[in-house]
């Protein structure tokens, strides 16, 4: 079945409606049904001759995306809404037909569909580059284009949620283009498209142990004096990490590395909260590429002075933030070029 990205406003400005409602509305030709028009053609002349300064080529854009809102979207199809606050990912399935409410509906626009949410914040560290380019277009509505999409994050949803402990559906090789179906749906945040590469190359360089060198590189590049544990079982810890020349100042970290392919669940949290203290340290870092379950987000709330998270883009960004004090090797395997693009060469 067809994967479908929604948006909720420019700004956001209308997830909570969306989000506390279990519906998805969205504006363009405010003032007549979809279902008044017999096709696309005459839904986009109406378009254009009620819009004051609207080009041909945006009015075709407005049709197409509310033919596909009233017409193309099924029920029963998975939507993803990438969220702007905070930056998120919430997914759900369509539960109802489209239907115009122009004055008696709260929603906030008039062409609406029922949507049920199965989960509101999975965090954007949990899914596949090639899934969070596809999800990084200017349209409001549009169709997801990765291969294996609904499988993939449907997976990504029940490892998130802590039905499951592997994510067995690969995800597709990529040259690193990603293909939307309109050329109007194509758009590169730069910044998250740089973060997507850097992991993509983080995954490529660093496997397992490997992984945990990295980790401590960038906190000894942020001043720590560390110690890393031996290949092989470590009891929860891979790292330990202290202030000071000697690392016998504060702040004292426990550190554990997850470098799989699922997100970290709430037995390695809490095994991390336990050799905080066997070790004496003060404070436990969990690293995870993947991300983590909702169960150790939730409970990480509660453990906000004691625990904190770095997921893959929270990795990068201290990667960056050191760059220019990590070793040759570091920045050979991740060569950046004024520490914001990621310098392509054959991988």
């Amino acid at each position: 079945m067809a994967v479908w990205v929604i948006r909720a406003g420019r700004m956001g400005e209308n997830e909570e409606f969306s989000l506390n409602n279990g519906a998805y509305s969205i504006g363009f030709s405010q003032e007549q049904s979809v279902s008044d028009f017999t096709d696309y053609v005459s839904l986009r002349d109406h378009i254009q001759r009620h819009s004051e300064g609207l080009s041909l080529q945006q009015a075709a854009s407005q049709a197409s995306q509310l033919w596909r809102f009233a017409h193309d979207m099924q029920v029963g199809e998975m939507v993803v809404l990438p969220r702007r606050h905070p930056r998120v990912i919430a997914v759900g399935r369509i539960t109802g037909d489209y239907v115009y409410n122009p004055t008696d509906y709260e929603a906030p626009l008039p062409h609406t569909r029922k949507v049920e949410w199965r989960v509101q914040e999975v965090p954007r560290a949990n899914f596949d580059p090639d899934l969070i380019r596809s999800m990084n277009g200017n349209s409001t509505v549009y169709q997801v284009q990765s291969s294996n999409a609904e499988d993939r994050i449907s997976a990504i949803v029940n490892a998130y949620l802590g039905n499951e402990q592997v994510l067995d559906i690969p995800a597709p090789i990529s040259n690193g283009e990603t293909s939307n179906e309109l050329d109007e749906s194509v758009a590169i945040d730069l910044e998250q498209d740089i973060k997507i590469r850097i992991i993509r190359r983080i995954r490529q360089r660093y496997h397992g142990h490997d992984l945990e060198t990295l980790v401590e590189e960038i906190l000894k590049a942020e001043g720590y004096a560390t110690l890393k544990t031996a290949p092989g079982p470590d009891g929860g810890a891979d790292i330990l990490a202290g202030s000071g020349a000697l690392g016998f100042d504060s702040p004292k970290l426990c550190v554990q590395v997850k470098s799989g392919a699922s997100p970290v669940g709430i037995a390695d949290y809490n095994r991390l909260q336990g050799n905080v203290h066997s070790f004496g340290a003060e404070h436990g870092l969990l690293v995870s590429l993947s991300g983590f379950t909702k169960s150790v987000l939730d409970e990480n709330w509660r453990s906000f002075f004691q625990i904190r998270l770095w997921d893959g883009y929270e990795l990068v960004e201290r990667l960056i933030d050191t760059y220019d004090d990590l070793p040759q090797e570091v920045r050979t395997a991740i060569p950046l070029e004024n520490r914001l693009v990621l310098m392509e060469s054959e991988e």
